[in-house]
């Protein structure tokens, strides 16, 4: 049962996708295209449209995709696509490198982590830090964000995490300013062990255009970090960054 179950899903999924290359369809060409039986398409169909996302087309016998379809993908955002494209190449790059890296986006007031190959790489100080919530103001990814973004959305955020202090003031803004514009000469942003963090981290944006998709990040262990490490692993971080970059653009233009 389980296995007839997986089988209708696939299926159906094979059913929307050869809808979706085309206007309006018949039942005929459907099964020509799939090589389904024409009963196991008539149910299928027959399923979809009770749900909303097929309909039956004034022309007997043919059938187009309503734009509920289009609730499929909201949750589908250029997020997504920013881990979906660059999690490959993160895994690549660890596994020439043995270090480990993350891919962090924005969500609010800190940088999520997305994706990380700490499962992957033996150097890793932490199992994983996916679904981490990174400050903007003291973590590496955070000030490598803050840094890259453009006037506005930065104006934005500060007044955003003003708001979130006790006093309803940015403490420090004006030093605050002068690191991030070092940090936006530099290119890249770096977080030495702290009271709370043993590791340590270098970070440098992910750019399309004017906006920052995604930051990327190497974790190592605090005593570590050095400006030896530093200059040995920058340029491969940045080269993985222009990657995604490329790599994330060619799939907008092609969405």
């Amino acid at each position: 049962m389980k296995d007839e179950q997986v089988r209708s899903v696939r299926r159906a999924l094979a059913l929307l996708k050869a809808m979706n290359a085309e206007p309006s369809t018949t039942l005929h060409q459907l099964h020509l295209q799939l090589g389904l039986p024409k009963a196991t398409l008539s149910r299928l169909l027959g399923t979809l449209i009770a749900e909303g996302y097929v309909q039956a087309e004034g022309v007997a016998g043919r059938y187009r995709l309503t734009a509920r379809v289009q609730e499929l993908a909201s949750g589908y955002t250029q997020r997504s696509l920013i881990v979906d494209v660059g999690s490959p190449l993160a895994l690549q790059v660890t596994r020439e490198i043995r270090w480990p890296l993350a891919i962090g986006t924005l969500d609010g007031d800190a940088v999520v982590v997305r994706f990380s190959t700490m499962p992957y790489s033996p150097l890793a100080v932490h199992a994983t830090t996916v679904g981490q919530r990174l400050g903007l103001l003291d973590t590496a990814m955070g000030r490598a964000y803050l840094a890259h973004c453009d006037a506005r959305e930065r104006a934005a955020l500060f007044e955003l995490l003003a708001a979130a202090s006790a006093g309803g003031q940015l403490v420090g803004q004006r030093n605050l300013e002068a690191d991030l514009r070092l940090v936006r000469h530099q290119g890249y942003a770096v977080r030495m062990p702290n009271a709370h963090r043993s590791s340590a981290t270098i970070a440098v944006p992910v750019m399309s255009g004017a906006s920052v998709p995604a930051t990327l990040c190497l974790t190592t262990f605090g005593r570590l970090m050095t400006p030896r490490l530093v200059n040995q692993y920058l340029p491969v971080l940045k080269d993985t960054a222009e990657a995604m970059s490329r790599a994330y653009e060619a799939r907008l233009a092609d969405r």
